[in-house]
């Protein structure tokens, strides 16, 4: 990933400060409408309710206004479906994997959806809003527009991956009077768009207007996960992440989410296509399962000898397979140094790249991900120079080896002796700085083993994170950030598996080897527990694992 890009992509749900914070931000004054004298006998510094002057008296309408007051109506039961979002998020501490950061609240906006099968004569309204925007929320509330009180929300799907979140509220009152939104096509090139929601700055409803930049894959930042977005040039702050972006028509396009830090006017937006893939995979599984790939490695064809060599004529084009990836679904069907020609009847370019709409080129990837769990593409292939047509290849959702998120779960670890293992993820890379100009040695090893593919479905990468000192471990207490390679010279593949193996151990000693640098422990057997429990009570750990079953100490 491009560390560039990763620290100028920025989430934007809106963090609150203290009091004793003063915003910073200079307002200009808006020259706001002049009193006139034919607003005599009116209060023009509140704004009456609808329907009745400020008296109560029954005010008078128009016939040739009724068609203009249907037409706000429709607007204004739009505005009224979407929500403000408070969380408060209690996140682990990915180094001291026992303990949860302090806590921290967040304003994010959402918006009212009907998740119902299309034969359903029922309504299940629920809230859609960013993953991002209740990560690790402890406690979530919604509130209306124009309404004071806050209702407890939970969540129902979680997909970090597209950065999305299915709400639900128990109280059947919050939801009178509340209208399930419509979803909408792709909007082309240069459209006009608006993102509305809870921005910072204010309390009230936000409207802000642009056109569609581009839609491209993209990268998104929850889950370093790349899946076709939509560029805006309207305005995305702090608390829009979560907020619908709608058509002329009031039709939802998109979902809000990011924006691009140092650059004016760039504004990333979940598009409609992808935000429609999520809620049928709920309505297929019951529950979100992802997005799927081939997981294979590939090579551009854009040099003209390279084709020849494969022997591709003048018009082919198309691109090389570079590696399959061990639990990759296809490994079964392509073969390393196949050639890509067509996926279900589209031609590929030598970029990798095929045609979308007119004038528009997306990544493969992007079509591959329209598909679900066990379905089929249909490919033409060129291999030892021979045409192929017609291969049947499967393609699947496959598990990182170093994963992005734990869905809102506590990481897991273990504690040894005083040894601190847990599980190599992106988070812990996150904290342990990995993206810094200057890192130490130990933590470059761990940031390449990101890239490296999975080669069992339960495979973990195990690091030492610290060494809690004990008299015992004494000579071991400065080692951290070490990849464990091997105990009692046997490969580690998991946390799992190194329970296993040391509750099968009855060797005197037992021996722990890292990389980088082939560093070694040794331990004494006998003496793991007591100085196990010495360690995580000085250090109030109530559990020294969590693995699928705690251990206590006590």
């Amino acid at each position: 990933m491009n560390p560039e890009i990763r620290n100028n992509r920025k989430l934007f749900r809106s963090q609150y400060k203290s009091a004793s914070n003063k915003s910073s931000h200079r307002r200009r004054v808006l020259s706001s409408k002049r009193y006139s004298s034919s607003s005599k006998g009116k209060d023009v510094f509140w704004p009456s309710v609808k329907g009745r002057d400020v008296d109560g008296k029954e005010e008078e309408e128009e016939e040739d206004d009724d068609e203009d007051d249907e037409d706000e109506d429709e607007i204004q039961n739009v505005f009224d479906s979407i929500l403000k979002i408070h969380c408060t998020h209690s996140e682990p501490d990915f180094l001291i994997p026992w303990q949860r950061q302090h806590q921290s609240t967040s304003t994010s906006s959402g918006f009212v959806i009907d998740i119902s099968d299309e034969d359903s004569d029922v309504e299940e309204r629920r809230i859609m809003t960013n993953a991002h925007s209740v990560d690790y929320g402890s406690i979530i509330q919604v509130q209306r527009r124009g309404y004071s009180e806050k209702y407890q929300a939970t969540i129902e799907a979680l997909a970090n991956e597209c950065d999305l979140a299915i709400l639900n509220v128990q109280d059947e009152q919050f939801w009178d009077g509340l209208d399930s939104l419509e979803f909408g096509d792709l909007p082309k090139l240069q459209e006009e768009v608006e993102v509305l929601g809870y921005p910072t700055g204010g309390d009230s409803l936000s409207v802000t207007s642009g056109v569609v930049s581009r839609i491209e894959i993209q990268e998104y930042a929850q889950a370093s996960s790349h899946l076709l977005a939509m560029q805006i040039d309207a305005a995305i702050n702090a608390g829009n992440s979560g907020g619908p972006v709608v058509n002329e028509d009031m039709e939802i396009i998109g979902v809000a989410f990011e924006a691009l830090e140092g650059a004016e006017n760039i504004g990333y937006v979940v598009p409609v296509t992808v935000v429609q893939h999520f809620l049928e995979d709920i309505q297929r599984h019951g529950n979100y399962t992802g997005f799927c790939s081939l997981g294979i490695t590939l090579n551009l064809l854009e040099n003209t000898s390279f084709r020849k060599s494969l022997g591709m004529t003048e018009g082919q084009s198309g691109i090389q397979l570079k590696s399959i990836n061990p639990t990759s679904p296809c490994r079964e069907v392509l073969q390393k140094n196949d050639v890509i020609l067509e996926v279900d009847n589209i031609e590929l370019g030598n970029d990798g790249k095929i045609p979308f709409r007119l004038g528009e080129r997306v990544s493969m990837a992007c079509y591959l991900q329209t598909k679900f769990q066990g379905d089929c593409v249909s490919m033409k292939l060129l291999r030892d120079k021979k045409i192929i047509d017609n291969v049947q290849v499967p393609v699947g959702i496959l598990q990182k080896k170093i994963p992005a998120h734990f869905q809102s779960q506590p990481p897991p670890y273990m504690v040894v002796a005083g040894l601190v293992f847990t599980t190599l993820s992106i988070p812990y890379l996150y904290a342990s700085n990995a993206w810094e100009e200057y890192v130490s040695e130990s933590v470059s090893y761990l940031l390449t083993e990101s890239d490296k593919p999975l080669e069992r479905e339960s495979d973990q990468v195990i690091v030492l994170a610290q060494v809690l000192a004990h008299p015992k471990n004494l000579g071991y207490d400065k080692y951290g950030n070490l990849h464990l390679k091997k105990f009692n010279d046997q490969d580690v593949r998991s946390l799992q598996h190194l329970q296993t193996l040391l509750d099968q151990c009855q060797e005197e000693f037992i021996s722990f080897e890292f990389a980088p640098g082939g560093h070694y422990v040794v331990l004494e057997r006998a003496t793991l527990q007591e100085v196990t429990k010495d360690v995580c009570n000085e250090h109030f750990i109530s559990n020294e694992s969590v693995l699928t079953n705690n251990k206590s100490c006590s």
